[in-house]
């Protein structure tokens, strides 16, 4: 057993996205600390209880990050509650996810660091000087770490190409997963004979969903019918059969989708998306329905399960064939294959391997 303190990018009552799980499964048989920086009055959190392992939220500041003051002194409370956890667990790894967390790890520290690149964070950026500054964070933080986990082939040429090939040596594939509950197919309601089609997509809503082609679609197909769930930082226009819902309990989803026909990611692709491995995509795999997807080189590798679209008559031709579907894309023994080899619980093995 490995005594981990765990430092999180996003709340642990958030919506489950790849942190949560990977931290769940290494808990199962290490000794597990997690941390990550409290947001007050966040809006969108879901009930989470602790199982295996210790919670620690870092309490900075509320709104020091509007001033330039007091946001040094909350970068400065967040370095030294780690650093503390890290003396107080008599920590053996530092699993880190993100590039600014670099400066948490004690000149002293000879333990081993994982940093685990789920994104490209950079990216995500607008402005050069702050993306500048996540880059120089992030060659640091690839240098000093042991191990550095890819979620995506397409992240990793990103890493060499930015920071040098010397590093690939470091790299190491783990793909995004799954929940690891495998849903009886008896317990998946059958699809009713309803003449509206609608359309699911559950996940974080933000700048790179493609409104466009939804807002579109739903004048040329008059049965058409979409259902938005989970947090939104971006408005959510208003269009008649266009449902948003909010965010759902992770185990509520199989509910709140059994009128779905079909289950889409309609996403914009861009510099952040061409690096995504899509937890979605496994998950919708699970709930045994069909799947609209925009295609880039990542996700090609789904092609056995998915319907990809690359423009929007090809988004409008996929629409027309999935409404005159009889069965889902994929048997029941390659979903059952498939739910085997992806789940989170396997991800976290290829990680104790590098323990």
């Amino acid at each position: 057993m490995k005594k981990i303190v765990y430092v999180m990018n996003v709340e642990w009552n958030w919506i489950k996205q790849r942190p949560h799980f990977i931290a769940e499964e290494l808990a199962q048989d290490n000794d597990v600390t997690i941390m990550y920086r409290y947001r007050y009055n966040r809006r969108g959190l879901q009930k989470r209880t602790t199982q295996g392992h210790k919670i620690c939220p870092i309490f900075v500041i509320p709104l020091g990050d509007r001033f330039n003051f007091l946001r040094k002194i909350n970068r400065w409370i967040i370095k030294l509650s780690i650093r503390y956890q890290i003396a107080k667990q008599k920590a053996e790894i530092l699993y880190l996810t993100f590039p600014d967390q670099f400066d948490a790890v004690p000149p002293s520290f000879t333990g081993k660091v994982i940093y685990d690149c789920m994104d490209n964070h950079a990216a995500f950026v607008d402005d050069p000087a702050v993306r500048k500054i996540i880059e120089q964070q992030e060659a640091a933080l690839i240098e000093r770490a042991d191990n550095v986990l890819i979620s995506s082939k397409k992240l990793g040429q990103v890493l060499l190409e930015r920071y040098g090939d010397c590093y690939s040596s470091k790299l190491t594939l783990v793909r995004n997963g799954y929940n690891g509950q495998q849903l009886p197919l008896e317990q998946i309601e059958a699809l009713s004979e309803e003449t509206m089609f609608t359309v699911a997509y559950f996940g974080t809503i933000s700048s790179w969903f493609n409104f466009d082609f939804l807002l579109k679609s739903l004048d040329d197909f008059p049965n058409l019918h979409y259902l938005l769930i989970g947090p939104a930082d971006v408005e959510i226009p208003q269009a008649q059969r266009l449902s948003y819902i909010g965010t759902v309990e992770h185990s509520n989803l199989k509910n709140a989708i059994n009128d779905a026909k079909c289950l889409m990611m309609p996403f914009v692709v861009n510099e952040v998306i061409e690096s995504v491995d899509p937890v979605k995509l496994y998950e919708y795999i699970n709930f045994n329905r069909d799947i609209l997807c925009i295609k880039y080189p990542e996700v090609e590798r789904f092609e056995p399960y998915v319907y990809f679209y690359e423009d929007y008559p090809s988004f409008c031709s996929q629409l027309k064939q999935l409404m005159h579907a009889k069965n889902v894309k994929y048997s029941a023994q390659e979903r059952e294959e498939f739910l085997k080899q992806n789940s989170w619980a396997e991800r976290a093995n290829v990680i104790r391997t590098l323990f």
